[in-house]
């Protein structure tokens, strides 16, 4: 009988969850040719598209970042937390750091995923082949080098 309580009330909850979630969430679906791509200064004047959400805002958002070829990003830091990525295209290499160490980059090459816990510096670079990243992170977000 308790079990069967517990039960229903923890149903009840999910199905509560999932109603107020369903409020706030939107049906996105956004073809290649339809990312709109910008120059963004916070994330070290790279291309960017941001496909979900607002970065600046204390909620969770997606976006594609692309790196050139030989392309290197000095030791760095991020104030949001929840930063996951997945190299979509390309090899990045990645290492955590406050200098820059070129013997600790790991090759991390298409399918490959990480996190950037929030406020760990990282560094990174791309050598002949640009890069196509996706992060999902929670905002708001921003960029602190290493000085």
């Amino acid at each position: 009988m308790v079990a069967r309580k517990v039960y229903i009330l923890l149903s009840a909850a999910l199905l509560l969850a999932g109603c107020s979630a369903s409020k706030t969430e939107q049906a996105v679906q956004i073809l290649p040719d339809e990312i709109e791509w910008q120059s963004n200064p916070k994330m070290h004047s790279l291309q960017t598209a941001t496909l979900i959400g607002d970065p600046s805002e204390p909620a969770p958002y997606v976006q594609r970042i692309m790196f050139p070829p030989n392309f290197k990003i000095e030791p760095h830091r991020h104030p949001n937390t929840l930063r996951r990525v997945t190299v979509l295209s390309g090899k990045i290499h990645f290492a955590f750091g406050e200098t820059f160490d070129k013997s600790k980059l790991r090759e991390m090459p298409a399918g490959s995923f990480f996190t950037e816990p929030a406020n760990k510096a990282h560094y990174a670079e791309t050598r002949e082949e640009g890069v196509l990243l996706e992060l999902h992170a929670v905002g708001p977000d921003g960029t602190e080098y290493v000085k």
